[in-house]
C-alpha cells in the first residue's frame, strides 16, 4: 500500500499510538508503566488550559519515552511568540481537546446551533439543546524539544528546579509524609461521595455489590506506600465501573456472569490506566499489575490489530476519572436505582423481536398535535411511522436518556423501543399518528408553489411560501413543527403540508376566487334562504349555549376578522375557528374540550395555554398578520328564556358592560 493511500489517523488512534509504545516499554522493565523518574504532573508552560485524563496520560508517557526533563508542554505558535523554534526532526504528542461551541437538539440530532444562538433561547427552548462537543486535535512539544534551553537558559532551569525529575527539584525525592495527608483526604472524599471503604482483616482486596463497599488491606501488607496507593486508586477505578454506575462492559456483577476475554482486557487498561493518573498526579510511579504484564503481549496485539477498542477504552478512562474527581470535589454520585442491564432484560419478553427491524436510522420521542409523548422512528429500509407511547413507557425512555450513562445501553434501549412500537402499528395500522400531514385538499396543496423554513439571526423559526403568484409573509412556526422536519421521510412534503395548516385562510380565499369556489358559493348561495327559516333553532340553540361559547359567538360578531383570547383563570383561551388559527400558528394543542359544547351536544373546538406567556405568544400572532382581541369572562347571569328571546337587547346590555369596565377588548385590537 502506497502511502497515498494509507488513511491518515485521527488524534485518538495517534494517542493510542503513544499507549502502545508506553505498554511495549513497559513488557521490558519489570511492568513499570510511566513516571519511573517521578516528575511533576502534565501542564503547559505559561498557559492555564484544561487537561483532560487522556491527554496528561499521553504526554507523561511522551515525556518518559523522549527522557525529557519535564512533563511541561507547549504549543508550536506560542514557542515563536517567545522567539524560540521547535528543533529539527522532533516529533510531537496529539493533543485532543473538545470544542464547546455548538448545541444540538435533544429531539432531533440534525437541528444544531451556534453556542451565541443558544444564549439568546429562553431557558425553556435551552432545555431542549445539549452541548454537542467536537473533538479538535493540537500536536503539542516538550520544552525539551524546543530550542528554549538554550535562548532562555534562566526559565528553562527554574522550571526544572519546580516541575522537573525528583532528584532535579529542590527538595529532592517525594517525602512520603508529605503526600500521607493528601492521599487520606482522597480516600476520605471516595469514601463520602462515590463508594464506601473499609479495611478487611482477611488481606483479600474485594468488592461487595451488594453492600457497595470495597473491602482493602491495611497499608503494611503492601511492598510500599505508593504500590497501596495504586491499588487504592484501581478498586476505586473498578468501582466507577459497576452496573449502577457508568456500567462498564468489563464489570459485569448481576447473575453471576462473567465478561468476555476481550471485554476483561479493556477493563484491565481502564482501571490500570486511571490508577496511573492518580499516581502521575502524586508525582509517583505508576506500576501495572503482574497480572497484566503477563497478558502484555496480547494487549498491544490486539490494539495494534483494532485501534477503535484503544479509542474505546481511553474514552473509558476519561469517563472514570471525571467521575472520581467529581467525588474528589465534594460531589455526591449517586446511584441509578434500577441497572440499565436489569431494565433492559425487562423487556424481552414484551414484543417478538425476530419479525422487526433491527435497525433505525432514526428515533425520536416528540410530543404530537394534542400533547402526547409520541415515539417517531425509522427503519433503515422502510418509512418513518409514529405512536403513542404508554405511560409507563414514557418514564422509562426518560428514566434510561436522563440516568443511564453507558451510550451504548441507551443505543440498544433506544432500538427496543422502537422495535416494540413498530410491533403495535404493524399489528394495527390505526395506531400510526399522521404528524407530517395535514387534512388540505389537492387543490389546495396545488396553489402552494414553494415553501422555505428558516432560522433567523436571533433564533426564531420561520416559514414562508408562495401561494399562487403571491408570497406570503413568514410566519413563526414551533420547535415542535421544525423537529418533524427533520423526521419526516419526504421534507419538501411535510413543509407543503405545514404550508397549508399555516396559511389556511389564504388559501380558503384563493379556492373562493376559482372556478370551484365560485361553484360552491352558488351552492351556498341557494341556502341562504334556508337560514331564515332555522332562526326559531337559532334562539333555541342559544339558551343550551355554555355563558363563555355565547359571549364568543357575540363578541365574534362584532368583530368577525380578529381572533379572540379569552383570559379564564390563569390560562387564555380560543374557541372554534379562532382555536385553530391559534393552535396552527403557536404551536400549542388544539383539544376537544370536556366541558364546553354546543346546542347539538358537540364538544367545541379550543387551546389555551399559560396568561404569563401573553408577552410570547402575542407578539407570534400580530406577526402572523393577526388581529387579536383579549377578552375577558363577563360574570355568569341567569338568563330566562324570556330573556334569550330579546337576544338584540341582551347583547347590547352585554357589549355595554364589557365596554364600559375595558373587558371586552382589555388590551385593544392587536395589530
Amino acid at each position: 500500500m502506497s502511502e497515498e493511500t494509507i488513511p491518515k489517523k485521527n488524534g485518538a488512534e495517534r494517542q493510542v499510538d503513544v499507549l502502545v509504545s508506553a505498554l511495549e516499554r513497559a513488557s521490558q522493565n519489570g511492568g513499570i508503566l510511566l513516571n519511573s523518574s517521578q516528575k511533576s504532573f502534565p501542564h503547559f508552560f505559561d498557559k492555564t488550559l484544561r487537561i483532560t485524563p487522556v491527554n496528561a496520560l499521553v504526554m507523561a508517557m511522551h515525556s518518559d519515552q523522549g527522557e525529557y526533563n519535564t512533563n511541561g508542554y507547549i504549543l508550536f505558535n506560542d514557542t515563536k511568540d517567545r522567539g524560540e523554534a521547535i528543533k529539527k526532526g522532533q516529533k510531537g504528542v496529539p493533543f485532543v481537546w473538545t470544542n464547546l461551541n455548538q448545541y444540538v437538539n435533544t429531539d432531533n440530532p440534525e437541528d444544531k446551533i451556534s453556542r451565541a444562538e443558544y444564549s439568546k433561547l429562553s431557558d425553556a427552548d435551552k432545555e431542549r439543546y445539549k452541548v454537542n462537543p467536537r473533538e479538535d486535535v493540537s500536536t503539542v512539544f516538550n520544552l525539551d524539544q524546543t530550542t528554549m534551553p538554550h535562548v532562555h537558559k534562566e526559565d528553562y532551569e527554574n522550571h526544572v528546579q519546580l516541575y522537573g525529575q525528583a532528584e532535579q527539584r529542590t527538595g529532592g525525592v517525594n517525602d512520603e509524609r508529605l503526600l500521607r495527608p493528601i492521599v487520606n483526604q482522597y480516600i476520605s472524599s471516595i469514601k463520602d461521595n462515590l463508594v464506601s471503604i473499609r479495611r478487611d482483616t482477611t488481606g483479600i482486596v474485594h468488592y461487595d455489590a451488594k453492600k457497595d463497599t470495597l473491602y482493602m488491606s491495611a497499608q503494611k501488607d503492601y511492598p510500599s506506600y505508593a504500590d497501596y496507593v495504586q491499588d487504592v486508586a484501581r478498586h476505586v477505578a473498578f468501582a466507577t465501573g459497576v452496573p449502577q454506575r457508568l456500567g462498564r462492559k468489563g464489570v459485569v456483577l448481576d447473575n453471576g456472569r462473567e465478561p468476555s476475554e476481550e471485554n476483561r482486557i479493556r477493563e484491565a487498561l481502564v482501571e490500570e490506566l486511571s490508577s496511573a493518573h492518580k499516581m502521575v498526579e502524586l508525582g509517583l510511579p505508576a506500576k501495572l499489575r503482574p497480572s497484566t504484564v503477563e497478558k502484555l503481549p496480547q494487549i498491544i496485539s490486539m490494539l495494534k490489530e483494532s485501534p477503535a477498542i484503544g479509542s474505546s477504552i481511553l474514552h473509558d478512562v476519561n469517563r472514570t476519572v471525571g467521575m472520581i474527581k467529581k467525588a474528589e470535589n465534594g460531589d455526591k454520585i449517586a446511584l441509578i436505582e434500577k441497572p440499565s442491564l436489569e431494565r433492559q432484560q425487562s423487556w424481552n419478553s414484551q414484543f417478538p423481536i425476530d419479525k422487526v427491524p433491527q435497525a433505525f436510522s432514526q428515533i425520536n420521542v416528540i410530543k404530537d398535535d394534542i400533547g402526547k409523548w409520541t415515539l417517531v422512528a425509522r427503519p433503515e429500509e422502510g418509512h418513518t411511522f409514529a405512536a403513542r407511547l404508554s405511560k409507563e413507557d414514557v418514564g422509562m425512555y426518560f428514566d434510561v436518556i436522563k440516568n443511564d450513562m453507558d451510550t451504548t445501553h441507551v443505543d440498544a434501549f433506544r432500538t427496543q423501543i422502537a422495535q416494540k412500537y413498530y410491533s403495535v402499528v404493524a399489528m394495527d395500522p390505526k395506531e400510526n399518528i399522521n404528524l407530517f400531514r395535514s387534512n388540505a385538499s389537492k387543490e389546495a396543496l396545488d396553489l402552494i408553489s414553494k415553501v422555505n423554513v428558516f432560522k433567523t439571526n436571533d433564533g426564531e423559526i420561520l416559514l414562508a411560501a408562495t401561494i399562487g403568484d403571491e408570497k406570503q409573509k413568514p410566519v413563526p412556526i414551533s420547535q415542535a413543527q421544525w423537529q418533524r422536519m427533520w423526521l419526516a421521510d419526504n421534507m419538501q412534503d411535510y413543509k407543503k403540508h405545514l404550508a397549508a395548516k399555516i396559511y389556511s385562510g389564504v388559501l380558503e380565499d384563493k379556492l373562493k376566487d376559482s372556478d370551484i369556489g365560485k361553484a360552491i358559493s352558488s351552492t351556498i348561495s341557494n341556502q341562504e334562504d334556508e337560514k331564515e327559516k332555522s332562526s326559531k333553532e337559532e334562539t333555541s340553540a342559544r339558551i343550551l349555549t355554555p355563558p363563555i361559547i355565547r359571549q364568543f359567538n357575540d363578541l365574534k360578531q362584532k368583530h368577525p376578522d380578529a381572533l379572540l383570547l379569552f383570559r379564564c383563570g390563569d390560562f387564555y383561551e380560543s374557541y372554534k375557528e379562532d382555536a385553530e388559527k391559534a393552535s396552527k400558528i403557536l404551536g400549542v394543542p388544539l383539544s376537544k374540550s370536556n366541558s364546553l359544547s354546543d346546542s347539538d351536544n358537540n364538544r367545541i373546538l379550543f387551546t389555551s395555554f399559560p396568561h404569563h406567556a401573553l408577552d410570547t405568544y402575542l407578539p407570534k400572532l400580530i406577526r402572523a398578520g393577526q388581529r387579536v382581541a383579549i377578552c375577558e369572562q363577563l360574570e355568569n347571569k341567569p338568563r330566562t328564556q324570556q330573556e334569550d328571546t330579546t337576544q338584540t337587547e341582551s347583547n347590547k346590555a352585554e357589549i355595554k358592560q364589557l365596554s364600559s369596565s375595558q373587558k371586552e377588548v382589555r388590551h385593544g385590537i392587536h395589530r
